[in-house]
């Protein structure tokens, strides 16, 4: 729970959003008990909370096994979210014209902590299909984390390799400190990443920073997915850096303007 003791602050809204908060894409079904759990409210208040959730229609319970998914005015409203969102808006002209030109999978995500909270993804025909997640939390397997991380300072990569593990992924994933901490120093001097097979074998990635040039803070990164059957590094290093930092920089201005 988030402690705050401004006067203005509400504890209750607080809580009926924590619960809300507790089903995502992973978990599309909870039961009392666990909400309960996760969100640290007592099991009386809980059941206040989420019958009143549920009478308004954010939160629908099974009746045979009493489970409880998000109902249907919490996805009209998180539709409502994402489709009123400016930044989404500004951001998807560009990335659906470089898309068109050269028809490439293309992500792109915002920063947030030490996560990635994916914005916009538009995908090709012959990429390998698989499931994006909303929150990316393995940086160092990625190749838009590591494009953020070689823009971090000391502090922020000392915090970084404190509370997150690197795990690996694939046999290429970069799982030691010193081995990603030269990576990124290449990283940062090219302008541009790469994930060569190391989150999913047979996917390549090439990446870039998002910035906010007034702050001069990265706030998130793009990137452009490749088959490794299709594509080697030195192709897509030859044909797609000027196209990918390009569209890094358009968007970064883009986002530069609207943050000041």
């Amino acid at each position: 729970m988030f402690d705050d003791s401004d006067q203005y602050f509400s504890k209750t809204i607080e809580k009926g959003l924590t619960i809300l908060c507790l089903f995502d894409r992973d978990h599309t079904r909870r039961s009392l008990g666990e909400i309960s759990q996760l969100s640290g409210i007592n099991k009386t208040s809980t059941f206040r909370f989420v019958n009143t959730l549920v009478k308004l229609g954010y939160l629908k319970k099974n009746n045979n096994n009493k489970l409880l998914k998000l109902g249907p005015k919490a996805l009209l409203l998180g539709n409502n979210f994402i489709q009123g969102f400016d930044l989404l808006q500004a951001v998807k002209p560009l990335i659906d014209k470089t898309f068109i030109e050269h028809k490439i999978t293309i992500d792109s995500a915002l920063l947030d902590d030490l996560t990635l909270l994916s914005l916009y993804r538009k995908e090709a025909p012959n990429i390998i299909h698989f499931r994006l997640p909303l929150v990316m939390q393995e940086l160092h397997a990625r190749a838009m984390g590591k494009a953020v991380l070689a823009q971090f300072n000391e502090a922020q990569l000392v915090r970084f390799f404190e509370n997150v593990p690197m795990k690996k992924l694939t046999p290429n994933t970069l799982d030691k400190k010193e081995d990603l901490l030269r990576e990124l120093k290449l990283t940062k001097n090219r302008g541009y990443s790469f994930n060569n097979e190391e989150y999913i074998t047979g996917l390549i990635c090439m990446g870039a920073p998002l910035m906010n040039y007034q702050t001069n803070a990265v706030v998130g990164a793009i990137s452009f997915d490749f088959p490794s059957a299709e594509y080697s590094l030195s192709l897509i290093e030859r044909n797609y850096t000027g196209i990918l930092t390009k569209l890094a920089g358009d968007i970064s201005e883009m986002i530069t303007s609207a943050e000041n």
